[in-house]
């Protein structure tokens, strides 16, 4: 009798412990799709004209990065597997050139905005509540 559940400890632990690895194994990959620096090419759907970029850290929910004028950073969540919300955001408070500034504002707000994303590998698509486009940005290091 001992015996038996002795046995049946250990093969419940195995069970337990086995689980836990199969999750681990699971949130890797996710971790790797994301991470890196992208390039922002689009703000509000229309062609950037300003260097703009920004990094995420995955694996810390992390975002960061740099207008022309100030530098940012802060947290974003992503629930639902496409649903996404970014802030709060930090920012240096530099002043600049207002057209400089204007941009700037415009990415804060559509980060602001943010609701839905899309990631094929290459390019990031972040939607607002409506479906319309506000950032389309390009992974530029593996």
């Amino acid at each position: 009798m001992k015996y038996t559940i002795a046995l049946s400890i250990l093969l419940f632990s195995l069970m337990i412990i086995s689980c836990k690895e199969t999750k681990k194994t699971i949130e890797a990959p996710y971790i790797e799709v994301y991470s890196g620096e992208y390039e922002i090419k689009s703000l509000n759907g229309n062609e950037s004209s300003r260097a703009l970029s920004f990094t995420i850290e995955t694996s810390e929910n992390k975002i960061s990065g740099k207008t022309n004028c100030n530098n940012y950073f802060g947290t974003y969540t992503i629930s639902n597997a496409d649903e996404l919300k970014i802030g709060p955001l930090v920012a240096t408070e530099m002043y600049c050139e207002e057209n400089v500034m204007k941009t700037e504002r415009e990415l804060f707000k559509a980060y602001n905005d943010s609701k839905t994303f899309n990631f094929d590998g290459k390019m990031l698509t972040i939607f607002n509540e409506g479906g319309a486009l506000l950032v389309r940005a390009y992974k530029i290091n593996k």
